[in-house]
C-alpha cells in the first residue's frame, strides 16, 4: 500500500532553430523560442508490505492448483495520514492505493493489479470544544453599511446546518442588492494550489433593502457529500510531502454604487464525525439545531462565484 501526493510544475525549455534544447530553467516573461513542459512529480509519504505466500525452504517458487485462491490480510494505517484529496489521475492529488504483484519466473512477466482507495483521518469535533463555541464577525464599506454576525459554531460535518444570526445597519439608507454566502474549499499540495466553491446562495428577505436596520437569522445546510476534512501535514519517506485543506464561509455584501461592495471571510473546520450524543453538543453549544432547518432558506444555487468552479462540477470534470 502507498500513500503519495502528485503536483505539477513547469520547465521552461529554450531551443534553437533546429529545435535543440539549448537551455533549461525557471520561467521567464521571455517567449523567444522558449516552450513549456510540464513535468509531473510524485512524492511518497506512506508505504507498507505484505507478503502473502513465498517458496517454502528448498523451493524456488510457489505452485497453486487452478482455481482461485484466497489471502485475507490487514494493513495497519499509521496515526496523522492526510486525506484523500481529488481524483487519483488529477492534479495535484493526495492518493492511495493498493498493489497486488505476483512475482512470476525471470521469462514470464509480472501480474499487477492496482486499486485506489479513499483515506479519511478521523477528526472528531467533539475532541476540539474550542470548535463548538459560538463566534463571532463584522466589516463595514465607505457608505457606513455595518454588518455583524455570529456562527452557532466554527466546525461542521457535511449535512450539519449551519445556524447564522447577524445584524446591519445602515444610517445612510444605502440600497442592499443582496447578501451572498458561500462555502469555499482551498488546499495546498505540493506547489500547486487549488480552491472550489462547495455551495453558494443568496440570503432571502435583504435583496434590494434601503432599511436602516436589518435583524435576520438563517439556517443553511451543507450539502450532505464527501468532503475531506480540514487538514494539515508535512512528512515524507526521502522527500517531504506538504498537503494543507481549509475550509471557509465568504459573505459577499453588494451594495449600490461604486466601491462599495464588502465581504467577510470565516475560516470554518469540516470534520468527518460528530458524537452522537446530541445533549453533549447542547451543553457546549445552546445554540445547537437538532436535525431541523427552514426549507426555504435552506436552498442552494450553483452560480458561480469569482470564477471558482463548484466542487461536483470538478469532480464530475476529473472523472
Amino acid at each position: 500500500m502507498t500513500g503519495e501526493i502528485g503536483y505539477t510544475t513547469q520547465k521552461r525549455v529554450v531551443r534553437d532553430r533546429n529545435g535543440h534544447i539549448i537551455m533549461t530553467g525557471t520561467i521567464t516573461n521571455s517567449t523567444d523560442r522558449i516552450t513549456y513542459e510540464t513535468e509531473y512529480h510524485h512524492i511518497p509519504f506512506y508505504s507498507a508490505k505484505a507478503i502473502f505466500a513465498h517458496p517454502k525452504a528448498g523451493q524456488k517458487q510457489v505452485v497453486y492448483t487452478q482455481g482461485k485462491h484466497l489471502w485475507p490480510f490487514e494493513i495497519p494505517l499509521t496515526n496523522h495520514l492526510p486525506p484523500t484529496i481529488n481524483q487519483p489521475e488529477s492534479y495535484p492529488h493526495v492518493r492511495y492505493y493498493l498493489q497486488v504483484v505476483i512475482d512470476k519466473p525471470w521469462y514470464k512477466p509480472n501480474t499487477r493489479e492496482t486499486k485506489y482507495i479513499t483515506v479519511f483521518p478521523k477528526v472528531n469535533l467533539l475532541h476540539n470544544p474550542q470548535y463548538l463555541q459560538t463566534i463571532t464577525f463584522g466589516n463595514h464599506n465607505r457608505k457606513d453599511i455595518t454588518l455583524t454576525g455570529t456562527l452557532n459554531k466554527s466546525a461542521y460535518v457535511p449535512g450539519e446546518i449551519i445556524h447564522i444570526t447577524f445584524d446591519i445597519e445602515n444610517p445612510q439608507r444605502a440600497v442592499i442588492k443582496s447578501i451572498v454566502l458561500s462555502m469555499l474549499q482551498s488546499y495546498r499540495i505540493g506547489q500547486n494550489s487549488r480552491g472550489y466553491n462547495i455551495f453558494q446562495t443568496t440570503l432571502p428577505n435583504i435583496m434590494k433593502s434601503k432599511d436602516q436596520h436589518i435583524k435576520q437569522t438563517y439556517d443553511v445546510q451543507i450539502p450532505s457529500i464527501t468532503l475531506p476534512p480540514t487538514y494539515q501535514f508535512q512528512g515524507g519517506i526521502s522527500k517531504v510531502a506538504f498537503v494543507n485543506n481549509n475550509y471557509m464561509l465568504k459573505f459577499v455584501v453588494k451594495v449600490e454604487g461604486m466601491f462599495t461592495n464588502f465581504d467577510i471571510d470565516i475560516p470554518i473546520v469540516v470534520g468527518t464525525e460528530v458524537d452522537s450524543d446530541k445533549s453533549q453538543q447542547q451543553k457546549l453549544n445552546p445554540w445547537f439545531i437538532a436535525d431541523s432547518s427552514n426549507a426555504e432558506q435552506s436552498m442552494f444555487t450553483d452560480h458561480d462565484h469569482d470564477g471558482l468552479p463548484s466542487y461536483e462540477a470538478a469532480m464530475q470534470h476529473t472523472k
